[in-house]
C-alpha cells in the first residue's frame, strides 16, 4: 500500500502488517495448500469502547454519526443537556481521531440531539433536534463549520436522518411511537408529510439511517429507550424504496448486549470504510451514571459485512483488539503535492494527464475527488477519471462534461474510443465545488457513482487492471483525494477477521484457490456470487448464499479473532443432507475436531436447521480456521462459535451466581413467591450454559395465576419504556389450563403447547431440559415429555430464570443439573 502526507511530505501507509501463519500442534496441511498470513503483533489495532479527547464531560459520546468526505471522516455526537454547541472530530482511518472543536455555538443548538451532516454541491447541511423539540437545518461550507441556522423549527420527532437516492431525491426519517417515519424532501430545508414505515421495534423506535447497496435500501433503527440495557439495533431491507415495505431478516437484532460492562448499545450510523469497499457501523454504549443522573455514553465502531441481501455485524466487540480498517492500496490528496515517484505527468491524445505508476488488480474500487478552477461554458470542456490504463491507446475513463451536465463511460481500445454508457447529472450542480466519482469494477460489470449516487451500471466482457489518473481538455481540474483498493462488491469481507464469539457466514471464506478454498470438482454453474472461484454456491430464499462441500477433501478457510482462551461450541446452520456428514474443524493446522451430522436429525423438520455439532478449543488472538468435508455432501450457511460451559454439578437456584431481576419476588429459603402485583422476573447462572435441566415444584395460588420458567436465556432487560418481552431464549409458560413453549427474541412467539389441569393450592413437579436443538417439558415425573420441540433455529446457550406475571405463582426447590453430552 502506498500513501502520502496531506501536504508534500509522505504519510506512513496504514497497512495491516502480515506475518506467515504457523502450523501448530502438528501441521496437517497438504503440500499444495498456500500459506495464509495472519495479523502481526505490531499491526494497527483498536478496541471498543473508544475514548476521545474533548468528549462532553460527564456525558461522553452519544448518538454518534460519521460522515466521509474527501477521504476524511468527521464524527458528530449529541450535545450534553443544557449546553450549546456541537462537537466534531476528524480521522483518516476511523481509529485515530482529532478534535475539531465546536462546529457551531448557536444557542439554538443547546442540548442538540443526534446531529447528522450531509454534503451536497458545495454545502454541508446539519440536521439536529435540540432537546428533542423539533428540527433545525444548519448550513456551512466546511464540515467543521461554522454552521449557521437556516430554518425555523421544522417540527417532527427526534433523530432526523437524511438519505439521498440515486436519482437525487432527498428523504428524511425520524423516530416514532409506531415505527420510523419517512418523508420526502423537496429541498434540503423542507420536510413533507411523513409516512410511518414498518421499521418498528414493538415500542418507541428511533435512531434510523438509510443507505443503498446493490439496488437494496438498508435501514438500521434502534429501540426502545435510550437508558434501557436492552437498547439494540435492528435492520430492514427494502427493494421498493426508502418508504419500504422493509423485510425484517431473522438475524435481528444485529447489535445487542445487556452485560453490565457493555450494555445499552444503539443509535447507530453506517459509513463506507477507508478501502471504499467495506462498511463500518458506529454506535454508543452506556456505562455508569453521570453527576446529573443519566448514564455516560461511549463510542464504538465495528465492521459490517454482506452475504447477498443479508447484513451482518462482525460484533458487537468489546474489550479486545480488532484490526484497524484497511486503507487503500494507493491514496492521497493530490492538490497538496504530487510525488514524481508515484505519479507521472504526461500528454494523452493532446490532453494534460496525471497517471499513477501503481496499477490495480482486475477487481478494484477507485475514487476521484475533483473540482474545476472555473465554470465551463463551452461544450468542448471535459475532465476524465482514468482507470484500467495500460497505455495511451488502451484504457477506460469516466468523462465529465460539465457544460452539458453529463457523465460518460468510455473504453479506448487500440486507440479507438467507444462510449458504453451515459447519464445526466443534476442541473444545479456547480463543478467548481468538490464532487466525487467512484468506480467499482467487478469481474462482470462496472458501477459508476457520482457524489454517492449510482449513475451507471455497465456489463463488462473481461475485467482488467491498470493504472488510474486524470485527463483534462479545455478545463483546469483541481485533484483532491484520489485512491484505489483492490476490492469491490464486498470482496474485502472475505479477508476480514471474524470475531469469536460470533457467527461466520460460510460464503465468507478466504480468497484464492488452495489458500482460502479447495474444491475437487469445480462448479459449472457460475451464479452471481464469487462465480470466479468455481465453488458451488447457492442462493437462498432470503437473498443470502450458502456454499457446498461435495467431495472428500474439499475445504474452506476463514480468519478468526478470538476474544479469550476457551472452549467454543459449534452451532452449524446447513441444509438437510441426503446422507450423514462428517466434517473436520482445525485451527492453525492443528489437530482436527471431527463432527458428525445425522441426516435424520429431528432438527431437519425444515429444509435448513442449526445444530450444535461439537466443541473446539481456541486460544485468544488471530487464527486460521479450516473446515473440511470427510464424508457426505454439506451445504453450509453459517456457523456460530459461542462460549460454552455446563453448570458445575447440581446447583440450587437460590445459590446461583449472577442473580438479578425485577419485581418483588418473596423469598423464603428455597421458595420464591410472586408478589401478585408486579411482573416479577429473576435470573441466575451463566449466559454460556448450554445443555442442562431445570427441576422445580410449582404452585398456583389461584386459577388466574400465570408465570413461567426461562431456559437458555440471554440479554434480559428491565425498563418501563420498552417491549415487555425483553429477553432472548426459551420461556415455558405456566397457567392452570396449559403449558406453553415460547421463543423470545424481544418478542414472544408460541412454538407449541399442551393442555393440563393444574389445581390452585396443589404443588406440581416440572422438569425442563435443553439438549442440543430440543426443549422438553415433563410434568409430575412422567417419563414421557408433555412437550417435546426441536427448534430448527435454536438458542444454544443461556441462563435460567423464573417469572410470576402479577400473580402469586410460587417456585420451590428449583435446581439446575448439567446434562450428559
Amino acid at each position: 500500500m502506498i500513501g502520502w502526507m496531506r501536504g508534500k511530505a509522505w504519510r506512513a501507509a496504514m497497512a495491516v502488517c502480515l506475518v506467515a501463519a504457523v502450523c501448530l500442534m502438528g501441521c496437517t496441511s497438504s503440500p499444495e495448500e498456500k500459506e495464509v498470513v495472519l495479523l502481526q503483533e505490531d499491526a494497527k489495532v483498536y478496541s471498543n469502547s473508544m475514548k476521545l479527547e474533548q468528549e462532553w464531560e460527564d456525558y461522553g459520546i452519544g448518538d454518534p454519526f460519521i460522515m466521509r468526505h474527501n477521504g476524511i471522516y468527521y464524527l458528530y455526537c449529541s450535545t450534553k443537556d443544557f449546553r450549546p454547541g456541537i462537537k466534531a472530530w476528524s480521522s483518516e482511518n476511523l481509529v485515530d481521531w482529532s478534535y475539531e472543536g465546536l462546529v457551531t455555538e448557536d444557542p439554538i443548538t443547546t442540548g442538540a440531539y443526534a446531529p447528522e451532516v450531509f454534503y451536497w454541491n458545495g454545502s454541508f447541511y446539519l440536521y439536529t433536534s435540540p432537546a428533542g423539540k423539533g428540527h433545525y437545518v444548519l448550513q456551512s461550507e466546511s464540515p467543521t463549520g461554522p454552521f449557521i441556522v437556516k430554518t425555523d423549527n421544522l417540527g417532527e420527532s427526534i433523530d432526523g436522518s437524511v438519505f439521498i437516492d440515486d436519482d437525487g431525491k432527498w428523504y428524511f426519517t425520524n423516530a416514532g411511537t409506531q415505527g420510523i417515519v419517512a418523508h420526502e424532501m423537496p429541498d434540503p430545508y423542507t420536510i413533507d408529510i411523513g409516512v410511518t414505515t414498518n421499521a418498528f421495534l414493538g415500542h418507541w423506535t428511533e435512531g434510523s439511517m438509510i443507505w443503498k447497496r446493490n439496488g437494496l435500501y438498508y435501514m438500521t433503527y434502534t429501540g426502545n429507550h435510550v437508558f434501557s440495557n436492552g437498547y439494540r439495533v435492528n435492520y430492514g431491507v427494502s427493494k421498493d424504496g426508502p418508504f419500504g415495505d422493509y423485510s425484517l431478516p431473522a438475524n435481528n437484532p444485529i447489535i445487542i448486549s445487556t452485560k453490565d460492562e457493555f450494555k445499552g448499545l444503539g443509535h447507530s450510523a453506517t459509513v463506507l470504510g477507508p478501502d471504499m469497499d467495506s462498511y463500518y457501523i458506529t454506535y454508543h454504549n452506556l456505562i455508569g451514571h453521570s453527576a446529573e443522573g443519566p448514564p455516560v455514553r461511549e463510542l464504538n465502531i465495528d465492521r459490517l459485512a454482506y452475504n447477498g441481501d443479508k447484513l451482518v455485524v462482525l460484533g458487537p466487540t468489546h474489550g479486545y483488539q480488532q484490526p484497524a480498517p484497511a486503507m487503500p492500496s494507493l491514496y492521497g490528496w493530490l492538490s497538496e503535492g504530487i510525488d514524481a515517484e508515484q505519479w507521472e505527468k504526461k500528454e494523452l491524445a493532446g490532453r494534460e494527464s496525471l497517471i499513477s505508476k501503481l496499477s490495480t488488480e482486475p477487481v478494484f474500487t477507485s475514487e476521484y475527488n475533483v473540482r474545476l478552477e472555473e465554470t465551463v461554458a463551452a461544450d468542448s470542456g471535459k475532465l476524465e477519471a482514468l482507470f484500467s490504463y495500460m497505455n495511451d491507446s488502451n484504457y477506460s475513463a469516466i468523462k465529465l462534461l460539465p457544460a452539458m451536465h453529463k457523465l460518460q463511460y468510455i473504453i479506448v481500445k487500440d486507440g479507438i474510443e467507444k462510449q458504453v454508457g451515459e447519464t445526466t447529472l443534476p442541473k444545479e450542480f456547480d463543478y467548481t465545488k468538490l464532487h466525487t466519482i467512484r468506480v467499482e469494477q467487478r469481474m462482470d460489470q462496472v458501477l459508476v457513482f457520482f457524489d454517492g449516487m449510482k449513475k451507471l451500471e455497465v456489463p463488462l466482457a473481461a475485467a482488467a487492471g491498470g493504472k488510474i489518473g486524470y485527463a483534462a481538455a479545455n478545463v483546469k481540474g483541481v485533484y483532491e483525494y484520489t485512491a484505489f483498493a483492490n476490492d469491490a462488491d464486498g470482496s474485502s469481507d472475505f479477508e476480514a477477521y471474524k470475531p469469536v464469539p460470533g457467527i461466520i457466514e460460510a460464503v465468507h471464506y478466504l480468497k484464492h484457490e488452495d489458500r482460502g478454498f479447495h474444491i475437487g470438482e469445480k462448479s459449472a454453474d457460475k451464479g452471481d456470487y464469487r462465480a470466479e472461484d468455481g465453488v458451488p454456491i447457492l442462493k437462498q430464499a432470503d437473498g443470502s448464499y450458502s456454499v457446498a462441500l461435495e467431495q472428500r477433501g474439499d475445504w474452506l478457510k476463514y480468519k478468526l479473532n478470538t476474544s479469550k482462551n476457551a472452549e467454543y461450541g459449534i452451532g452449524l446452520t446447513l441444509r438437510k443432507p441426503k446422507q450423514d456428514i462428517v466434517l473436520e474443524w482445525s485451527v492453525d493446522g492443528g489437530k482436527p475436531v471431527k463432527t458428525k451430522i445425522n441426516a435424520d436429525d429431528a432438527a431437519f423438520s425444515e429444509e435448513t436447521a442449526k445444530l450444535r455439532v461439537g466443541t473446539i478449543g481456541i486460544d485468544a488472538g488471530f487464527h486460521e480456521l479450516k473446515v473440511e468435508i470427510i464424508s457426505g455432501t454439506a451445504e453450509l450457511q453459517a456457523f456460530d462459535l459461542f462460549l460454552t460451559e455446563q453448570p458445575e454439578a447440581q446447583q440450587a437456584f437460590e445459590q446461583l451466581p449472577n442473580m438479578a431481576g425485577i419485581g418483588l419476588f418473596d423469598q423464603d429459603g428455597a421458595v420464591f413467591t410472586g408478589s401478585g402485583t408486579e411482573d416479577d422476573r429473576l435470573f441466575g447462572g451463566s449466559d454460556d450454559w448450554d445443555d442442562y435441566a431445570i427441576e422445580v415444584k410449582v404452585k398456583l395460588h389461584s386459577d388466574e395465576d400465570t408465570g413461567g420458567i426461562f431456559i437458555r436465556e440471554t440479554n434480559e432487560s428491565y425498563h418501563p419504556n420498552q417491549v415487555r418481552d425483553a429477553a432472548m431464549g426459551y420461556y415455558i409458560g405456566i397457567a392452570s389450563s396449559q403449558l406453553t413453549l415460547n421463543r423470545m427474541n424481544y418478542d414472544t412467539n408460541l412454538l407449541t403447547s399442551a393442555a393440563v389441569q393444574l389445581v390452585a393450592g396443589r404443588e406440581y413437579s416440572l422438569k425442563v431440559t435443553a439438549a442440543g436443538s430440543t426443549i422438553e417439558v415433563f410434568l409430575n415425573s412422567e417419563p414421557k415429555a408433555l412437550i417435546s420441540y426441536t427448534d430448527p433455529n435454536p438458542f444454544l446457550h443461556g441462563k435460567a430464570g423464573i417469572h410470576a406475571e402479577r400473580s402469586g405463582l410460587s417456585f420451590r426447590d428449583m435446581i439446575i443439573k448439567p446434562l450428559e453430552k
